[in-house]
């Protein structure tokens, strides 16, 4: 059987709008907005209070346990006496989260939260940027 251009024609049109359609639905603003809801874990406003919470009385300035200083964003990322502590991109070969999930640190005090040690890892995940 043969289709007359117009039929093709208007299979053409009908077959362009859906795909247009399709294509707006995709990128709908319920999309974009999903996509926006997460930031970046930030160092500055999420992380280091978290550091300074359960690290800082060993691992600070004032106090340098094995050679870790967790009170600045250089300190953490330059490691202790034993190497690094994060691994920027993969929690799981962290020592930082090794120790905490471990309960092995903080040695005194509460034990870090399970949504603070999922900021942790996830900020490390995310590069462990200094943000």
């Amino acid at each position: 059987m043969l289709l007359r251009a117009d039929t093709i024609t208007a299979l053409a049109v009908v077959a362009g709008i859906g795909l247009a359609v399709q294509s707006d639905v995709a990128s709908s603003p319920a999309d974009v907005s999903m996509a926006a809801a997460h930031e970046p874990v930030s160092f500055s406003a999420e992380v280091m209070p978290i550091l300074e919470k359960y690290c800082w009385e060993c691992h600070s300035e004032s106090n340098t346990e094995l050679g870790l200083r967790l009170d600045t964003y250089e300190g953490l990322m330059a490691g202790s006496d034993y190497g690094t502590v994060v691994e920027a991109g993969d929690p799981s070969g962290s020592l930082l989260i090794d120790m905490v999930e471990s309960g092995d640190m903080p040695e005194e005090g509460d034990p870090v939260s399970p949504e603070e040690l999922e900021i942790l890892k996830t900020w490390i995940a995310e590069g462990a940027e200094n943000n």
